[in-house]
């Protein structure tokens, strides 16, 4: 297993601080408490604040199952106020506490994206913990921000000269992560807030765009019709794969994610939809396609078959469009004469596979010389592929300063991502430079100064 070596504390500069890491919150999984064991292990201190009982029941309660025992769960404060008071009161818990690193999963829920630059004004460091950006059986530890708010360098010359050095990129999937065992605990979560929520904790909101109980109600009726899908598939995708339709690649995305409604412009999934389906329509070949792939976990909710279709009618180009659900991505990928997305993980998969990648959000990947340029009515005629030097340079870079192999599920994979991610929040040492105004790091500076005009472009 290749796994990036995490930043090293620097002997020079004494021994190193001890940490008060405080957790907010997390994945629906034992993840979080396991990362708060380790640190505890390693000597430091931790604190939690839970919003809602879900929060509670994997902090204080199913982490034996199936981990074993376990240290008794560090406490938990139970935030029950409004967000408008949130911020005042991290102030003052940072203060009392002695706070100095703070996690949570993703920078978009409200109390997360509240939370940020609360700490940072006081001088703590924020981690922000998700699914790999690198998949499979990978996890981000990111400082402060991701996507487009993320501190990975965009200026070519800087991303070849930092990334001197680095390991091969490491795709291979290590473990099995049961849906069974997914599923379970997405209902531990969610289903002590609906229960007793509104008694408990009556101002909290969920994070998801709708009730879990809608959300499941969706994901029924999607099971009772994925034999119709299956069939409908059978019947779309072997044109797609055997040469007799050229077609352009759009995976779409989960409208509720963050990715969309904190980074896409407009925070609209359909309205970029409706934006490539009318830039299609009016700049494409006439004998291309443009196929979109529904997203693994969608659920259900949005008949986007039917939306789309009545979209693409309307342009007069619905013998020309498609939608799928299910077929291998990456055989998709290879068959396609670019891909069109907003700023999906899918977008490295394509781009390590040296196919072109046009972005209409904030990626963490939007990066000139490997997106393609602007604007979207170019792509379709002349789909331009990524520099494979910069790319590659760019994604070891990526593997080794903000990747470490883990999962949410698996055992084995909660148990090696906790370890590397609590290994990575005490050391004193930033796996990635601040910023200034201007987007420059120190890195940044150095590399324009010394490599040359080596892919000198910047976005």
């Amino acid at each position: 297993m290749s796994e990036a070596p995490p930043p090293t504390h620097d002997p020079e500069a004494g021994p190193p601080r001890r940490r008060v890491v405080l957790f907010l919150e997390g994945p629906a999984s034992p993840f979080l408490r396991r990362v708060a064991d380790r640190v505890i292990e390693a000597g430091h201190g931790v604190r939690h604040v839970a919003f809602c009982l879900g929060d509670l029941v994997f902090w204080r309660l199913i982490i034996g199952l199936p981990f074993g025992r376990r240290r008794p769960a560090p406490p938990s404060i139970f935030w029950k106020g409004r967000l408008a008071d949130w911020p005042a009161f991290l102030e003052r818990l940072i203060d009392r506490e002695g706070i100095t690193d703070v996690v949570m999963l993703g920078d978009g829920r409200p109390v997360h994206a509240a939370a940020i630059p609360v700490a940072r004004g006081l001088g703590v460091r924020v981690h922000i913990l998700e699914h790999g950006y690198l998949r499979p059986d990978w996890l981000t530890l990111e400082p402060d921000g991701m996507s487009g708010r993320s501190r990975m360098p965009r200026d070519p010359a800087t991303i070849l000269a930092m990334a001197e050095g680095a390991p091969p990129v490491d795709t291979r999937p290590l473990w099995r992560q049961s849906e069974l065992t997914y599923s379970l605990y997405d209902l531990a979560y969610h289903l002590p807030n609906v229960v007793l929520g509104p008694v408990v904790h009556r101002h909290y909101r969920t994070h998801g765009p709708v009730h879990p109980l809608v959300e499941y109600a969706g994901w029924f009726l999607r099971q009772v019709k994925a034999p119709r899908e299956r069939r409908r598939l059978a019947a779309t995708l072997p044109a797609f794969l055997d040469g007799r339709r050229r077609f352009f690649l759009f995976p779409l995305q989960l409208a509720g994610d963050w990715q969309i409604r904190v980074h896409a412009p407009g925070g609209d999934l359909m309205a970029l939809v409706e934006t490539t389906l009318a830039s299609f329509a009016a700049s494409a070949p006439a004998d291309r396609h443009l196929l979109f792939k529904v997203h693994p976990i969608d659920n259900g909710l949005a008949d986007w078959r039917k939306t789309i279709g009545r979209r693409a009618a309307a342009l007069g180009i619905a013998d020309r469009v498609a939608v799928i659900v299910g077929g291998p991505l990456d055989v998709l990928i290879a068959a396609a004469e670019g891909v069109v997305l907003v700023n999906s993980t899918v977008g490295v998969t394509a781009l390590l596979a040296g196919r072109p990648v046009f972005a209409l959000g904030r990626a963490v990947y939007g990066v000139a010389g490997m997106v393609a340029p602007g604007p979207l009515e170019s792509f379709w005629t002349a789909p331009t592929p990524p520099d494979p030097r910069l790319t590659d340079a760019f994604f070891r870079l990526i593997q080794e300063r903000i990747q470490l192999r883990g999962g949410f599920v698996a055992k084995e994979a909660v148990e090696v991502g906790a370890s590397s991610v609590a290994q990575r929040l005490v050391t004193d040492l930033d796996a990635l430079p601040p910023v200034d105004a201007d987007g420059n790091t120190t890195e940044t500076l150095h590399a324009r100064r010394n490599v040359g005009t080596a892919g000198s472009q910047k976005t």
